[in-house]
């Protein structure tokens, strides 16, 4: 999965097929019983990157079109990996930018910001190791800005869909390779007339003794990494 041309292109037909980008909430297309069976047949795992969590995960709808609610129309995602198919939304989110990374993969890039999020609250060298990380990748929005003159992608989709003839629009899918959404730390929810950043509670969940990151904190990816480097 990357920005890519079919992910743009599903961005293009929401709003002239008479179906909506997803709201600014979790699971907006599903109830409960129906995030349910889709949580439990794809045992809690993210579709598109593996990542697996039994909280904060969405139901993402495959041909974005919430009435289709037809089983293998509905995926289980992460929320990193759900916005890069709403990438309109971001914008009133805060929770990504565009960077220039053509070294990783998107999914990879979302393993990377979750590892470094996790670190960064931790005490200890991997803290300020994870907060130096953070700062080296935030760097890379300079290339993107260079390359799409934005690093925002609220306006790559808004240009993306209503400014580019065909010939412009195959262009600018080309310059698009490399180019990476970089979730930051941040999503804000609104409720009413509040909004309210839900990205703490995530990452809370995440941390805690049943969350993804529980059986294995920031303090010992080292010793693991050496158990790793020399079972190999």
């Amino acid at each position: 999965m990357s920005l890519s041309a079919q992910i743009l292109q599903k961005t293009k037909r929401q709003g002239s097929d008479g179906t909506v980008a997803a709201p600014l909430s979790f699971d907006p297309n599903a109830d409960e019983a129906t995030r349910k069976r889709v949580f439990e047949r794809d045992e809690n795992a993210c579709q598109y990157c593996g990542f697996e969590s039994k909280k904060f995960q969405v139901v993402h709808v495959k041909d974005g079109n919430p009435r289709n609610t037809a089983d293998n129309n509905l995926v289980t995602s992460c929320i990193f990996c759900h916005q890069c198919f709403h990438i309109d939304q971001v914008g009133g989110m805060k929770s990504g930018v565009l960077i220039w990374m053509p070294e990783l993969s998107q999914a990879q890039i979302h393993h990377l910001a979750r590892s470094l999020y996790v670190a960064r609250i931790t005490q200890g060298p991997m803290a300020e190791t994870a907060r130096k990380s953070i700062e080296m990748v935030m760097k890379r929005r300079e290339e993107a800005i260079e390359r799409l003159k934005t690093d925002d992608p609220k306006i790559l989709s808004l240009v993306m869909s209503d400014y580019l003839d065909r010939g412009q629009y195959k262009k600018a899918i080309e310059k698009l390779d490399g180019i990476r959404l970089f979730p930051l730390d941040r999503r804000a929810i609104k409720e009413g007339d509040l909004e309210f950043n839900q990205f703490p509670q995530i990452l809370a969940y995440w941390r805690s003794k049943d969350g993804p990151f529980g059986q294995m904190m920031p303090q010992g990816w080292l010793d693991r990494y050496q158990e790793l480097k020399q079972a190999a």
